[in-house]
């Protein structure tokens, strides 16, 4: 055995599928919690910025002009979930003003990592280009995402020197950023299949995390794997204006759940209202 060979990350670190056999529970709670909120709220739903089926968004406005924006990313380890398990993060947000957009991507290995960012980047754009229509300010859009999410909201913004002046937060829940350990486990041995350069070229622990100048938050939840929770304290600490917070129990399925009117939360809501709408907010 070559004694160089790179440790494969064990599976019970990242196949939450089996860590937690109740998952389906959690899952219930956002598509029941998400069908409310289209159901209640105005919103655009699969408005297209991109000919493929995934490229597309679910818009709820702002009643409100010149309302600032929130995108929202969803994780699935960049090969699987829908942005319509999400709705439900526009509630609270929309509440206070701000206009929402929620995103879907194309999915490796229909694509690889590069095409999929390049979807979040024309998701955002997009928005950007038509903020109006949707009673947006698109010189004040905030990224935030969750689990593989939360990465390309990092790398996004990292990736797009231009767009970075109009974001005034991103928000990382649960995020991915040293590419290397997914490559070394089971995800790789079938869909995602990250080369090298896939790890070198889209870890955002390998980026120059200076260039990041706007307010960043990383949440992470007390009961998540090893990994989730040292990938959440690694990239914090590599930047220490990042803001760090961990909840105490939470697991991967329920941190994300803190961004629906539904459940209390203390600190991710009250920071991303702080910053696209300049005051503290509850």
């Amino acid at each position: 055995m070559n004694s160089t060979s790179p440790k494969r990350t064990p599976d019970s670190e990242l196949n939450l599928a089996a860590r937690h056999p109740d998952r389906q529970t959690f899952l219930n709670i956002n598509e029941t919690e998400s069908e409310r909120v289209r159901n209640c709220h105005k919103c655009f739903l699969e408005v297209a910025y991109g000919e493929d089926p995934l490229q597309r968004m679910d818009i709820f406005p702002s009643p409100v002009v010149n309302s600032p924006i929130l995108v929202f990313i969803h994780g699935g380890y960049w090969r699987s979930l829908d942005k319509k398990s999400y709705s439900f993060v526009a509630e609270a947000f929309v509440a206070k003003n701000v206009t929402v957009a929620v995103i879907n991507y194309r999915l490796i290995p229909t694509v690889d990592m590069l095409r999929l960012l390049q979807d979040v980047k024309d998701s955002v754009e997009f928005i950007q280009k038509h903020a109006t229509d949707y009673n947006g300010n698109p010189s004040q859009i905030a990224l935030s995402g969750h689990s593989a999410g939360g990465h390309l909201a990092l790398m996004t913004y990292l990736m797009n020197p231009s767009m970075q002046p109009s974001v005034p937060a991103i928000c990382s829940l649960s995020g991915i950023f040293d590419l290397n350990a997914i490559r070394h486990s089971y995800l790789s041995d079938d869909t995602l299949q990250l080369s090298p350069d896939d790890v070198g070229q889209f870890s955002a622990s390998n980026k120059d995390l200076a260039a990041v100048k706007c307010s960043t938050l990383i949440a992470v939840g007390g009961g998540e794997t090893t990994f989730f929770v040292e990938e959440s304290k690694k990239i914090a600490k590599a930047r220490p204006s990042f803001r760090y917070h961990e909840y105490d129990n939470l697991n991967h399925y329920q941190i994300v759940h803190l961004l629906g009117a539904f459940q209390q939360d203390d600190v991710m809501i009250p920071f991303l209202l702080e910053k696209l709408l300049g005051s503290k907010e509850s």
